[in-house]
Parts: C-alpha cells; structure tokens; sequence
C-alpha cells in the first residue's frame, strides 16, 4: 500500500491554472494570495498557492481556519471581506457540488482540483460558514519522484500488488498512478461512496486505487487486506499515515518525510 502524496511523488505541487466561476481571474488570484499569506498551513496545495502568488499582506485577519485531513478545507475570514474557504470540492461544496461537478471533472482528469469559495458569514466554531459561494476553481498537479517507475517495476518482480491509497480524488491519483506506472491504474473507487465495514471489506480486494481516504478508512483498508491473509506493507509520509498504520498493526510500516 503505498500513499501518493510524498511517495509516488515528490509532495510538491504547482499551480497550472485558475479556473473563474463567479469572480475575476485577477480577483481570484488576490484572494489566493491573501489567503496563503494569512494561513500558517505547511502542506503541499498552500505551497503551491505560496509559491505562485507571492505578495504582502493587504487584509486584517480575523479567524483562521487550519486545514486537517478529516475535514479536507482550510478557511480565513478577513475584516470587511468575508470568509473564504479553500479545500476538496465535494467537501466545500456539499450539496452544491452536483451542480457543478460536470466542470470539475473536466479538470479533475489530469488536476487536483481546489475549490474557492465565500461567503459573507464568520466560522462557526469548526464548521463551514453558511451561504458559501463558488468563486473559482484552482488546478493544481504533482510532480512524480523520478524513481518511482523503476521501483513500482521491482515490485512487480517480486510478486507485489500494488495499492494506492490517497485523500485526493480518485480520478486524479488514477491518473498520477498511471504517469508512476501501477498497474491496473484505472481501477479506482471513491471512498466517500463506502459507508460501511461491510463494504469496505467488499472492495478492498476490487481495486486498486482509493481516493478520498479518511485516515479512519486508511487503518481499515490494512486491517481488511491483512484479514484476506495478506502480509501487508505500506510507506507514507504523514503523521496520519504513522498512527493509522500503528493502529491497525501493519506488518511493516515505513514513514517517509524529508
């Protein structure tokens, strides 16, 4: 089991484009700049927005919403401007995201896709503000460890099946898995569609690729592997690839970070 994010690839990321929905590029590209200025966030997507969008802070910061895993959004109000959460379009979006899901899966084939969105209201304690509006879609893609093919290769040698287990959009990490050369790549589910242990344990033989994991789902997808009799290993770069692994008692577990 191998996550994405820092092992296929290198975990970092670039800007490749701002999508407009409800506001102006150049508006756009002011508010990802405040809001990378603002968050004191570390991982790759806010890198990416840092990276492009270098400035000096112009708004007054009244809350900041950190980004986790479990939520998959990170959010800031400013003074006079509102709130503007970043993050997963399906989690920003909620119920909205059908209404836009024929335009982010245009994109989400060969980007991770970030939604922008606002709303007049402040935070309320950890939830997402009400009356959120799509401003924009960000594109962002990976850039693949250069090693990562010969290694993938080696595995096939061995005898190894391969599983990539990502929070990121399946579609994506699909096509991030198939740049990286796993096989089988096109083979993937949404993790967000399984509600159930029961189901879990259905479809974790099924595939190959899983997208959107929660850190929960990550611990249950090597207990499920390691009930079918397999001896699992699995190498991530993140705190929670660490304690879900620890958890679920991996046969090997290997942390990655640089």
């Amino acid at each position: 089991c191998l996550d994405k994010t820092g092992t296929i690839t290198e975990g970092k990321m670039q800007v490749n484009d701002v999508i407009e929905i409800s506001e102006s590029k150049h508006n756009l590209e002011e508010i990802l700049e405040q809001i990378s200025i603002a968050l004191e966030d570390n991982n790759s997507t806010i890198e990416a927005i840092r990276n492009k969008y270098n400035g000096k802070a112009k708004w007054e910061v009244v809350k900041k919403m950190p980004f986790s895993s479990q939520k998959k959004w990170s959010g800031i109000c400013f003074k006079d401007k509102g709130s503007f959460v970043i993050g997963a379009p399906e989690f920003v979006l909620k119920e909205d995201y059908e209404n836009y899901k024929d335009i982010i899966e245009q994109y989400s084939n060969d980007f991770r896709v970030i939604a922008i969105v606002h709303s007049k209201e402040n935070f309320n304690e950890k939830d997402l503000p009400s009356d959120l509006k799509l401003l924009g879609l960000v594109l962002i893609s990976d850039i693949i460890r250069k090693e990562a093919n010969k290694t993938l290769k080696y595995f096939k040698k061995q005898g190894v099946d391969i599983k990539i287990i990502s929070g990121d959009n399946p579609i994506t990490v699909s096509k991030i898995a198939k740049r990286a050369g796993v096989e089988n790549s096109e083979n993937y589910i949404d993790m967000q569609t399984v509600k159930t242990k029961e189901k879990l344990k259905e479809v974790v033989g099924k595939y190959t690729i899983f997208g959107r994991v929660t850190p929960v789902q990550k611990k249950e997808l090597v207990q499920a592997l390691k009930q079918d009799g397999h001896t699992v290993a699995m190498t991530g770069d993140g705190v929670n690839d660490v304690l879900a692994l620890k958890e679920a008692d991996c046969s090997i577990a290997v942390a990655c970070r640089k």
